[in-house]
């Protein structure tokens, strides 16, 4: 439809007071995004006046990469700690763990972090951290024995 609306405004005598230009999109959709305002706006302005609309892909066209892209799109972690997060098929207490690992890891001294180097918890103090963040009940708690087998686990599964 917004190809044969383009091709309405072009050739017909008719017109619309809709976008036919996809920097009049781009400007629309900055609207208040004031970077764009104060360092974009006016280079888009001369580019979009210094070249006519045939160098300029169409709104359907514009629309059609975007379709495309999501439809190709997948997801995936960005960084250890959402990975661990994440990485379970079933959500599960291990995919906590998992995360503060990952966390620990990630904030420990060899990665520029603030924990000091060699920073280790140990597993009661990991279980005792869980059950108070994760409020779990009195016949739920997490234990240093459970602790234990999941890095024990976690260990053989990175070998």
């Amino acid at each position: 439809m917004l190809e044969r609306r383009s091709e309405l405004h072009n050739t017909s005598g008719f017109s619309s007071s809709t976008h036919y230009h996809v920097c009049d999109v781009i400007e629309a959709a900055c609207e208040k995004n004031y970077l764009f305002q104060s360092y974009v706006k006016e280079r888009l302005d001369a580019l979009t006046g210094q070249f006519d609309l045939k160098y300029w892909p169409s709104l359907g066209q514009f629309l059609q990469v975007i379709a495309s892209d999501a439809e190709h799109a997948s997801m995936e972690a960005t960084n250890p700690l959402t990975a661990a997060a994440t990485a379970a098929t079933r959500p599960s207490r291990a995919d906590f763990f998992r995360a503060l690992f990952a966390a620990i890891e990630e904030n420990g001294a060899d990665n520029y972090g603030q924990l000091p180097k060699g920073f280790k918890l140990t597993d009661i103090t990991l279980a005792s951290l869980a059950n108070c963040v994760l409020d779990f009940g009195p016949d739920d708690l997490a234990d240093s024995a459970y602790v234990k087998r999941l890095r024990q686990r976690e260990r053989s599964v990175g070998n």
